[in-house]
């Protein structure tokens, strides 16, 4: 796979240890000039430096996707995108028993899981289509697609996603632009991991057909190669990886 002359957009990478991280290193092996966003400008730096000393090009854009603004600047600041990965996701406020949840606290959940897709894609697809094509990858999650306890709201959130994913596709096939989603299962990012709790998520791995979580680095391999020319007849998929999951 080669993405020589591509500007690709990753969403939610700012911090080492992620899928976001993890994919815009992918890209840049490949040979992209990367933009990543991220809340925190320390961490932030510290992907850049990373994939710096990797050879590759990156720049970081500070950005909370939960305030609108932020997002107009952000589409703003990026630039010409070939391919934008929509990875950002907020889940603390959302993943927990529903009757302890509330809708003021899980606002910023929505802006950022959906809202926040919406906004950047069809801000960034403008230019794709002038352009005469490009590629938009929607990190979704296995909980849009079964029953899993406390991932009521957060399971609602990336079953929207993919239906966003399912209808661009439709809608801006006819410019050359694919749109796909990734549906991961446990992976073991270090947010996520400090999030549930080691033990915890250690059990989780025994759920699964081939008994492990997955690393960033393979989902992150699963995303480069849905944006690669090799998948270029793939549009409107949900590709989901997730160990055998959703097999048994």
């Amino acid at each position: 796979m080669s993405f020589e002359g591509k500007n690709v957009l990753v969403t939610g990478a700012g911090a080492r240890g992620g899928i976001g991280a993890a994919t815009a290193h992918a890209f840049a092996r490949e040979g992209a000039s990367v933009v990543i966003s991220g809340r925190n400008a320390e961490r932030g730096a510290d992907v850049v430096d990373d994939i710096i000393a990797d050879g590759g090009k990156v720049r970081f854009v500070l950005a909370d996707l939960s305030d609108l603004a932020d997002v107009e600047r952000l589409a703003e600041e990026a630039g010409d995108i070939d391919v934008l990965v929509n990875n950002a996701a907020s889940y603390r406020a959302s993943i927990k028993p529903s009757l302890d949840q509330d809708v003021e606290t899980n606002a910023e959940t929505w802006d950022t899981n959906v809202r926040a897709t919406f906004a950047l894609s069809t801000r960034l697809v403008r230019g794709m289509i002038e352009r005469g094509g490009g590629n938009i990858i929607n990190i979704s999650s296995i909980a849009a697609s079964i029953a899993m306890p406390h991932m009521s709201t957060y399971g609602a959130q990336k079953a929207a996603v993919e239906s966003f994913t399912r209808s661009w596709a439709a809608e801006w096939g006819q410019y050359g632009i694919r749109v796909n989603a990734v549906a991961p299962g446990n992976v073991t990012s270090d947010n996520v991991v400090d999030f549930i709790g080691a033990d915890q998520f250690q059990d989780w791995s025994q759920v699964n057909p081939v008994r492990r979580n997955a690393t960033p680095r393979e989902l992150a391999d699963v995303i480069t190669f849905v944006a690669s020319d090799r998948a270029s007849f793939v549009t409107g998929q949900v590709i989901v990886a997730d160990g055998g999951r959703l097999a048994v």
